[in-house]
């Protein structure tokens, strides 16, 4: 696999990971690196998988009943240094039927994301969340929770 598929790769395994509430599988895309939300930047894999559980609601069906669509990816990769930086957007989609809550976007935002590649492997350095506009998160992000004012 080439640099550019692999890092397309985490990219897409984040989202996955996060949509399925597979909270230890996304700290482990990050136990060399960081994830910067606007409250707090856990480091890690134990704090970004705890960061993950203490803020977002987890359904019935084991799944955060979201889908976190990323688009428009831009990627630099510096294959002799062994470093890459994308910049990504995110939609968030998230629908509740058993509440009444239809389908609907319910963030929008950017990924920073920074990569570097060790034993031929690349990963997360860190990921920045810079929320753009914000719609009902109240059955995405836990009530009290640092990111149910502004997502993730």
């Amino acid at each position: 696999m080439n640099n550019e598929r692999a890092i397309l790769n985490l990219i897409a395994q984040y989202t996955h990971h996060v949509d399925q509430a597979q909270f230890d599988q996304v700290g482990e895309l990050f136990s060399k690196g960081k994830l910067i939300t606007s409250f707090n930047s856990p480091e890690g894999k134990e704090q970004v998988a705890k960061h993950m559980e203490n803020n977002l609601q987890v359904y019935s069906d084991g799944t955060l009943r979201t889908s976190h669509v990323t688009t428009n990816i831009v990627l630099n990769i510096d294959e002799a240094a062994g470093t890459a930086a994308a910049q990504s957007y995110l939609t968030l989609f998230q629908a509740n039927p058993d509440k009444g809550f239809p389908l609907q976007a319910i963030l929008t935002g950017t990924y920073i994301d920074k990569f570097a590649l060790a034993d031929g492997a690349w990963y997360f350095v860190s990921r920045e969340l810079v929320v753009g506009l914000v719609g009902d998160i109240s059955h995405h992000a836990k009530a009290g929770s640092s990111e149910a004012q502004t997502g993730e």
